[in-house]
Order: structure tokens, then C-alpha cells, then sequence
């Protein structure tokens, strides 16, 4: 067996992976889920040619695994560095299993500063931190918002039945009754009111680098963001049109840019947040703008990864735990970064990581 890096021909062996994983045990892979695979793998704007995908192969060339690799220019301690987001390892179903961990040793033996993966599987708890990693633990549960109850159940059902949801236009209107009915009698828990004197507006990628550096400067390790790299994720992330609308939003007090987030509203259905950063002192009202906006516009439930600087603000503002999902799993040669990361003092988010992008692999028709 050979490990080496991704190339572009390896895209059709690394879709067919997926395909067959992913999207129904089959092996020939959605052509949308090859033309994914390039533009994650060879037009990703903040591709490292240190850092790469890596690919495990045998001697005849057949491909029997594959560790995707998305990296971004970050400051650590004022230097430039490298931050690699990890795509769980995929192995052919005729492979040894021991592939996978073969493609992790090799990748966190690499240059990087620091690796993370925000879609870890507890099958893999067990081999990450045999190879040295952590599992961050507050920040592998999930804070929930619920808004709507009635409509996220009935949406949740009728994701699973066919019968429900052929039903769900009929008990459409008994949920939304229920809902305005509960939302009345329990205010405080399932509705939110904008903060005084802040305002949220439109958060272009020449915005998010320009305040960047003042907003997270205090992190030991942050992202150096680039305009047209954002634009390229912006435009990525808004194809995925099964999660909802993208909003990108950011909050000024008065005039000052005092924080921002990044979300998909879904009306109805459970909303994922994937950035939501704020000067430490606008913290809760930026969360309460972010709530107060989901709210306004209709969404079922909102929901985010948990952080240490997130329970005060979330518990303020009637969120709920949840321990389901997937691990956030981090990595780094300097064990003070790891325990930083585990601390929540970095910088880092599912922008970063390859959590976005898994949904239009798991989308019906990729985008």
C-alpha cells in the first residue's frame, strides 16, 4: 500500500468512496458529487501545497482510501501557520479498516500548526487519541433554540415517513395553531426579542476580512481571512439550498461592529449555525440578535455547537443541551494549543472544518 497525496485524476475513485458510503451503497458516483470533489480538492482557493488531501492506493493503483484536507493561512502567536480542517477518512468496504488510521498517522505527522475534525464519529474517538489527539468535550455537544415546536416535529416525521410526509400539508395548519398557542403561554422560552440599540445588516467577505483582525485579535490562533477566499465560501455554502437560506449577518451597535454570524434559515425546520463571533462584551446581544432575527423570519429551532464562552449567554437566553451529533476532534504537535483549543481561547470555527460542506454531500441532489 502507498500513501500519497490527492491528485485531480483521484476525483471519479474518491466520489465513488463517497457514493458508496454516503448516498446508498452504490459505486457509481452522482456526477455533482464528482464535480464536489474537485471544487473542494483542486479549486479550493486556500489550498496549502504542504498541507493536502492524501489518498491510500495499491500497488496496481486502485484507490482503498481516501483523507480529505481543507487548509487555511491562520496567525499562532503572531506567526502565519497553517490550520487543517479533516474530512473523515473513507476506506473501499473491500479494504482493511486499518487504512484509515495508516492515512491519519500520515496526515498529523505533517507541517500544520493544528487539525481539527467537527465531524468526528465516536468510532473514531478511539484511534484519534491514540495517535495523540483530544476530543473536545463541551464543544461536542449542541445548544438548541426551539422557536416552533410543532413544525420541527412534524418536519423531523416527516423526514422519516413517506406516509408523514404525504400528511404534512394536512397537518400543517393544526401544527401552526399548536405552535402560536404554546409560544403564548411560554414566551420567555420559545420566542426572542431583539436587543436595544443593536442592528444587524448584511456581512459581506470584504466585511469579515476587514474586521477579522479586531474582533478575534485576542485569540491565540485565528484565521487570516481572505476576501476572495469568503466569497468562494459564501457562494459555496449558499448553493446548499436544502439547509435553508444563507445569511451571513453582521451586528453593529450604533456604529461599531461589535460581532457576527453565519447561519442557514430553514422556516419551520432546525437552523444550523456555523460561525457566531462577538467583542466579548456585545456577546449576549449579538446572540440575542441572532435569536431574535431566527425567530422574526420563522424558524423551528436553531441550533450550534456548544462553547465555553457560549453557556453563560445561552443559558440567559433559554437555549437547551443536546449531546447527539458528531465530536470535534483537535490535534496539535504543541500541547498548549490543544489545550487552548479544548479551553475554547482559539479561534477557529465550522468554516474552517469540513461540517459545511458535508451537507451537500448528503444533499438529494448535489449542489
Amino acid at each position: 500500500m502507498r500513501i500519497r497525496p490527492f491528485e485531480p485524476t483521484d476525483a471519479q475513485g474518491v466520489a465513488s468512496l463517497w457514493q458508496y458510503w454516503f448516498r446508498g451503497k452504490t459505486r457509481v458516483p452522482d456526477p455533482g458529487l464528482v464535480e464536489l470533489v474537485r471544487r473542494m480538492y483542486v479549486e479550493y482557493p486556500g489550498a496549502d501545497p504542504e498541507v493536502r488531501p492524501l489518498v491510500a492506493e495499491e500497488e496496481g493503483g486502485k484507490l482503498l482510501g481516501f483523507l480529505g484536507v481543507t487548509a487555511m493561512p491562520v496567525l499562532v502567536d503572531g506567526q502565519e501557520r497553517t490550520l487543517a480542517g479533516l474530512f473523515p477518512s473513507v476506506v473501499d468496504p473491500e479494504a482493511p479498516t486499518t487504512v484509515a488510521a495508516f492515512l491519519l498517522r500520515k496526515f498529523l505527522a505533517g507541517p500544520q500548526a493544528f487539525t481539527f475534525s467537527d465531524g468526528g464519529h465516536v468510532k473514531f474517538e478511539r484511534i484519534w487519541e491514540l495517535l495523540g489527539g483530544s476530543v473536545a468535550q463541551m464543544q461536542s455537544l449542541r445548544w438548541v433554540k426551539v422557536f416552533r415546536p410543532g413544525a420541527v416535529g412534524l418536519g423531523a416525521a416527516a423526514g422519516r415517513s413517506g406516509a408523514m410526509r404525504a400528511l404534512a400539508p394536512l397537518l400543517g395548519p393544526v401544527v401552526r395553531g399548536g405552535d402560536a398557542a404554546a409560544r403564548r403561554a411560554a414566551r420567555s422560552r420559545l420566542t426572542s426579542r431583539p436587543p436595544a440599540g443593536y442592528r444587524s445588516e448584511t456581512l459581506t467577505p470584504a466585511a469579515l476580512a476587514r474586521h477579522a483582525p479586531e474582533l478575534l485579535g485576542g485569540a491565540r490562533l485565528r484565521p487570516r481571512y481572505d476576501e476572495a477566499h469568503v466569497a468562494w465560501q459564501f457562494g459555496q455554502m449558499a448553493r446548499i439550498v436544502e439547509q435553508g437560506d444563507f445569511r451571513a449577518r453582521l451586528v453593529r451597535h450604533g456604529e461599531d461592529v461589535v460581532g457576527w454570524y453565519v447561519y442557514y434559515l430553514k422556516r419551520g425546520g432546525v437552523c444550523r449555525l456555523f460561525d457566531l463571533e462577538a467583542d466579548p462584551r456585545h456577546l449576549d446581544a449579538v446572540v440575542g440578535q441572532l435569536f431574535a432575527e431566527a425567530d422574526e423570519d420563522g424558524a423551528g429551532a436553531l441550533m450550534g455547537r456548544m462553547e465555553p464562552r457560549l453557556r453563560g449567554p445561552m443559558n440567559r437566553h433559554g437555549a437547551l443541551v443536546h449531546n447527539g451529533g458528531s465530536l470535534l476532534m483537535v490535534h496539535s504537535k504543541d500541547p498548549s494549543l490543544v489545550t487552548d483549543a479544548l479551553l475554547g481561547r482559539l479561534a477557529f470555527s465550522r468554516l474552517q472544518g469540513e461540517n459545511w460542506y458535508w451537507w451537500a454531500i448528503n444533499s438529494r441532489v448535489v449542489p
